[in-house]
């Protein structure tokens, strides 16, 4: 079950551990949803993929398992990485 917890820099975020799916260059890889809030997520991906990946770039996230069964993509501009960790930036107004 998910908790919530404080960050003063970012605002609430609910604590995960569901599936996602990172697209990037018609590249597909499953990765865990560490958490989320209104401004972005911070995923945990294969060492390799993450390393594809740069603050800056653009990719999109299918924030299920399963892109055929939620089918809606959201792109997002990565924000940090930390070896297999990523954070993902929401684009403003979603």
């Amino acid at each position: 079950m998910a908790s919530e917890s404080r960050v003063q820099r970012q605002g609430w975020r609910l604590v995960c551990g569901d599936k996602c799916v990172l697209h990037r260059n018609g590249m597909n890889t499953e990765c865990v949803l560490l958490d989320i809030s209104v401004s972005g997520v911070l995923v945990k991906c294969d060492e390799e993929f993450a390393e594809t990946l740069q603050p800056g770039d653009t990719c999109s996230i299918f924030l299920c398992g399963d892109p055929l069964v939620c089918q809606s993509e959201v792109v997002c501009t990565v924000v940090r990485r930390d070896e297999n960790r990523i954070g993902l930036r929401f684009p403003p107004g979603m």
